[in-house]
């Protein structure tokens, strides 16, 4: 990996000043930026773009509700978006369950996949796992994305490799199971056609936050 916090510093400056003129100025179109604590900020954002949170809605013509419920109400941090493909995790569907001393995180719907959630037997295929972290040093970055200024996501390996070095800690890492993707121009007719999402902008403080908040509330790992 090791693009460490390089991919783009000036774009996550711009996010911060895009929500500071919206808190000052305001836009017809756009919900204002809100503060999240002391420096923290989200705001309402048309951009879909690395880093762009993602809200299921309740109100689509085929609602998330009756298919893909794991969408119903999802909160959803894109992890790239480009040209070719779109991929984001679901962050408010944590688990009660451990792989390898690290807390899992239903990160898609489809748990049936991997064997994690319904076992070896049953499983129908392979769950890429993402880890968030908000980790610096040469290490981290070494083995790291930036996805917003603040949070980057490794490997399970990458996460291992740097707890084995010492540098982290199995509890800095948000451990997310699965991951949902679109190909080109999905998710943008999604947003236009089909209501099905809102989408947001933050700030790693708010981010990480909020991770920590549903992490707190959740009993010991089975």
């Amino acid at each position: 990996m090791g693009s460490g916090d390089s991919s783009g510093s000036a774009e996550m400056d711009w996010r911060e000043m895009r929500a500071r003129l919206i808190a000052s100025q305001g836009f017809e179109k756009e919900a204002p930026a809100t503060s999240s604590g002391n420096s923290g900020f989200i705001y309402e954002s048309p951009l879909i773009e690395q880093g762009t949170i993602l809200l299921g809605g309740t109100k689509m013509e085929f609602g998330f509700a009756l298919r893909q419920q794991f969408f119903h109400k999802c909160v959803l941090l894109l992890l790239q978006h480009d040209d070719g493909f779109t991929k984001g995790i679901i962050l408010n569907r944590p688990s009660a369950l451990e792989q390898d001393g690290f807390r899992l995180w239903c990160g898609h719907g489809q748990v049936a996949e991997g064997g994690i959630f319904v076992g070896e037997d049953a499983k129908m295929g392979e769950l890429e796992i993402n880890c968030l972290h908000s980790l610096t040093g040469p290490m981290a970055g070494e083995f790291s994305t930036s996805v917003i200024k603040g949070v980057s996501c490794t490997t399970l390996e990458g996460a291992k490799a740097l707890v084995a070095a010492g540098e982290a800690e199995p509890s800095d890492f948000y451990v997310c199971a699965g991951y949902s993707g679109w190909a080109p121009g999905q998710l943008q007719m999604e947003v236009e056609k089909r209501d099905s999402w809102y989408m947001a902008s933050a700030d790693s403080a708010t981010l990480l936050a909020e991770l920590l908040r549903q992490a707190k509330t959740l009993p010991p790992p089975s």
